[in-house]
């Protein structure tokens, strides 16, 4: 069986190599760092779907209101 332990934050399995050893001594896995990095996009999500959701009222509101 692979050189596995507990990761301190998630509470999964982290593997041995040298990043995930490194990483784990602040207390950090790999997968949270992939979470940390993907946030940034997620944001530009959330402002494309509130731009959405903002012309389709602009364009609700406009056409009752004609």
């Amino acid at each position: 069986m692979a050189n596995k332990s507990e990761c301190p934050i998630t509470g999964g399995m982290c593997e041995k190599d040298v990043v995930s050893k490194a990483l784990n001594k602040v207390g950090i896995c790999r997968s949270m760092m992939i979470t940390l990095a993907l946030l940034p996009f997620s944001w530009d999500g959330v402002m494309w779907a509130a731009g959405a959701v903002k012309s389709l009222w602009d364009a609700a509101t406009t056409a009752v209101g004609s």
